[in-house]
């Protein structure tokens, strides 16, 4: 399909990336950004010579979409993650959209329907959102190496689309507590780079940590829903804990240095005893 760029940046997504190229084969222009996955992902990815895919070295900072924005070829750019699939409707709905000549539009909020472990709740889960802004006109991106803010526009020329019960892009995420906890280990560690100023840093993490328990137990209420709620209330809250705790670390965090003297010294007294103890 013309017009559309879909753009994805993946690392090691062997298990997930199969699924998300079959959804987005309509794109004349799928772009799948590899960040040197280390299993199979980029031998899934070359099984499709019509998907360009472009290599990266790791990093941390965030910002590889940037490579994809600037090799689309179309108007509009679609910004995903692995974890996503979309509904055959909402493309032909897309596509009705963008090539009416009275639409003229710079951003797309698409109907989103995103799961956590499992679980879609609206009212309740606090990872849940009735739409996202997921699609827009190339020439208004900007990218930036905050995570899960790596895009962003300036323009208030939004079209929300209608809601919908089942034609949605589907945002798939934590199958697992192992990959829910590999993820957000990793892009805790990676906003913790943002943060240079130590003093800010602790306040501005430990407020996103209070204004998580404000969404979950008052905003959301997210134990209404019994323990699944529970589950997911603490799951969320959590990552805001691990991204204080590595805030923390990065500043006040004395264990390495410590450890090593404490070693130091003790091997020193070792080496200084060894011949005594010998004896």
């Amino acid at each position: 399909m013309k017009n559309i760029s879909v753009i994805v940046v993946v690392y090691n997504e062997e298990k997930r990336i199969e699924t998300f190229i079959k959804s987005f084969l309509w794109s004349n222009d799928l772009i799948i950004v590899d960040k040197s996955s280390t299993d199979a992902t980029r031998d899934i990815i070359s099984k499709y010579p019509m998907v360009k895919m472009i290599t990266t070295d790791y990093s941390d900072t965030g910002d590889e979409i940037k490579y994809g924005i600037e090799s689309a070829q179309n108007t509009w750019v679609m910004t995903l993650t692995a974890s996503d699939i979309i509904h055959p409707n909402l493309v032909r709905k897309l596509t009705k959209l963008i090539n009416d000549d009275d639409f003229t539009y710079d951003v797309i909020a698409l109907p989103f329907a995103i799961y956590v472990f499992g679980i879609r709740d609206i009212k309740r889960s606090p990872w849940c959102a009735a739409h996202k802004e997921w699609m827009y006109k190339k020439h208004i991106v900007q990218t930036s190496t905050v995570v899960h803010k790596e895009m962003f526009h300036k323009s208030k020329n939004i079209y929300v689309m209608p809601y919908s019960d089942d034609e949605n892009l589907f945002h798939l995420t934590h199958e697992t507590m192992e990959s829910f906890m590999e993820r957000h280990i990793r892009y805790t560690r990676i906003e913790t780079n943002n943060y240079e100023d130590e003093k800010r840093a602790l306040q501005a993490s430990f407020k996103d940590f209070l204004n998580s328990v404000k969404e979950v137990c008052f905003k959301r209420k997210s134990f209404l829903k019994g323990w699944d709620g529970v589950a997911l209330g603490l799951a969320y809250i959590s990552y805001f804990i691990l991204k204080f705790l590595f805030v923390w670390q990065k500043f006040r965090g004395h264990g390495v240095a410590e450890y090593q003297k404490i070693r130091s010294e003790i091997l020193t007294l070792w080496d200084k005893k060894s011949e005594e103890i010998r004896k």
